[in-house]
């Protein structure tokens, strides 16, 4: 399903990124791939952005079975939903959701495309992104990306909207429709905490990239798309080889938090960052508990939301060690901002790359050796599935029947 010039490994490389709905490239998704090839990358994409567990709930309810009590809790995690009554009348919605939301936004961007290569073929370009945009996962059938419309206001504001959208997590979408037909009366606390979250992370963005950084001080869209594309979605208006190092740790900053839990996004979730800056809050304050919106953090969720961060920092840094082991010559010809931009891109599944250097559009990574784009798909994977997955399947849990006296440390 290829033009020429495609090896097993690239086919491995871009068959992951699509299904880890990253975005990360190691030829020219524009040019490499025939229609069959994109189609399947389309296919994968939508795949790894509902989530397989979803798409298996689809299939059980086909066949009028609700699958094993095991398969429905897996199901009822994936979605973020805390019972598992209806689980599988809630995934056939998500799913349902998910298309519509898609083939509404395919409309706008069917006239801008249709315009410039045809009805027929602009068509194919408007859903491919619709779907791409969704599920965060920043593939493009362009070469460079969306740099050609930095400056049109249909395609910015759809893009921006669909990665909102996908990345604020199943759970909101099914609490915003039943609060639009009025079947509960206002949005529970981690609605709540969302909703903060990525209104603090997209204006903040927004208004730090139109002051202080170069390549985008005054462009509005270009700001704004900038603010919103880390959220994990990966697409560009702008050249990221010519952000300033201010710009670019910004970007990776914003690609290390990522979207919401329980939707197409990945990074440590705005709801862990929450979390953990509030309970530093509460902490300076004098507090044990964690209150947000008068409300108690359970301790237990306050210890996942930690679990995640010191996992996802940890992991990463292994990662950093490695791949600076295995890519020497690309970390000296780069430099470091960009090689550590690539990783953080990687594991947060983002797919914003400063571009290699011997390859036309195409990401950092094609420059790597093969176990630097072995080592790259683990951290695509392990940052789809998650860091506490990840962990959980190399410790086994062992919980002990007693408590040893305390003893006071220095800190």
């Amino acid at each position: 399903m290829h033009t020429g010039g495609v090896s097993l490994l690239d086919a491995l490389f871009t068959a992951t990124s699509a299904v880890c709905v990253t975005g990360l490239i190691v030829v020219d998704t524009a040019t490499a791939w025939t229609f069959w090839g994109k189609l399947v990358i389309a296919l994968l994409i939508q795949i790894g952005g509902l989530g397989y567990m979803t798409l298996g709930a689809i299939l059980f309810a086909a066949i009028g079975s609700k699958g094993s009590l095991h398969a429905r809790r897996m199901l009822a995690m994936s979605l973020g939903s805390s019972t598992l009554s209806g689980i599988l009348g809630v995934a056939r919605k998500v799913v349902l959701v998910a298309v519509l939301i898609e083939v509404v936004a395919l409309v706008p961007l069917w006239m801008v495309f249709g315009l410039r290569y045809g009805p027929v073929v602009g068509f194919g370009h408007a859903l491919f992104h619709s779907i791409s945009a969704l599920n965060n996962a920043g593939f493009s059938t362009f070469s460079n990306s969306l740099m050609d419309y930095a400056g049109n206001p249909v395609v910015n504001v759809v893009i921006v909207s669909l990665i909102v959208i996908g990345g604020i997590g199943f759970k909101v979408w099914m609490d915003v429709y039943n609060r639009a037909i009025g079947s509960v009366s206002r949005f529970d606390l981690h609605d709540r905490i969302v909703f903060m979250a990525t209104a603090v992370l997209i204006l903040g963005g927004f208004v730090l990239f139109l002051i202080l950084e170069p390549s985008t001080q005054g462009k509005v869209w270009e700001a704004l798309f900038a603010a919103v594309t880390p959220r994990t979605a990966g697409f560009n208006t702008v050249d990221y080889a010519s952000l300033s190092p201010f710009g670019k740790l910004l970007t990776t900053t914003l690609m290390f938090v990522g979207g919401s839990p329980g939707g197409t996004a990945g990074g440590i979730k705005t709801v862990t960052t929450f979390i953990i800056l509030i309970w530093l809050i509460n902490t300076l304050q004098g507090r044990r508990d964690v209150f947000v919106f008068r409300r108690t953090i359970p301790q237990d969720t306050v210890i996942k939301a930690f679990q995640t961060f010191i996992l996802a920092i940890a992991v990463l840094w292994v990662w950093v060690l490695l791949l600076s082991l295995t890519e020497r010559d690309v970390v000296h010809r780069v430099g470091f901002l960009n090689f550590l931009f690539e990783v953080v891109s990687a594991f947060g599944t983002v797919g914003l790359s400063t571009g290699s250097l011997t390859k036309a559009n195409v990401s950092l990574v094609a420059d790597f050796s093969v176990a630097g784009r072995i080592l790259t798909m683990l951290a695509m994977i392990i940052g789809r599935a998650g860091y506490i997955v990840f962990a959980a399947s190399l410790i086994r849990m062992a919980p002990l029947p007693y408590r040893y006296a305390e003893e006071e440390v220095l800190v």
